[in-house]
């Protein structure tokens, strides 16, 4: 059977002042590798929207953090690294909107 996780889903607006190419460079780079830093993270994605082809989708991307609880994603954050985490988005975003979710896994490999 399906393992549910609860999921952080951050939609992601694009600092203005950055071009897409810095904006990509900042989150799959230096925010990636501290994301990946984060205890008790079980996966992590990062989800760039191709703007010329939803031009109404109001953002530039998403990330999803994958945790065993909701108890485990609030710790994580609270961690240094995710203090360090949350710290950074400034640095290339202009703002962030999380929404969480448990996933419920209908057809998974």
């Amino acid at each position: 059977m399906p393992k549910n996780y609860v999921k952080r889903i951050g939609l992601v607006r694009r600092r203005e002042d950055l071009t897409h190419e810095q904006f990509t460079k900042h989150w799959l780079g230096t925010h990636a590798a501290l994301c990946v830093k984060l205890p008790r993270l079980k996966r992590y994605s990062v989800n760039l929207v191709d703007k010329q082809r939803f031009p109404k989708f109001g953002f530039d991307g998403f990330s999803e953090l994958w945790y065993e609880s909701e108890e485990d994603l609030v710790a994580s954050l609270k961690s240094p690294e995710g203090v360090t985490l949350l710290a950074d988005l400034p640095n290339f975003t202009s703002s962030i909107e999380p929404v969480i979710s448990v996933e419920t896994q209908m057809l998974w490999p």
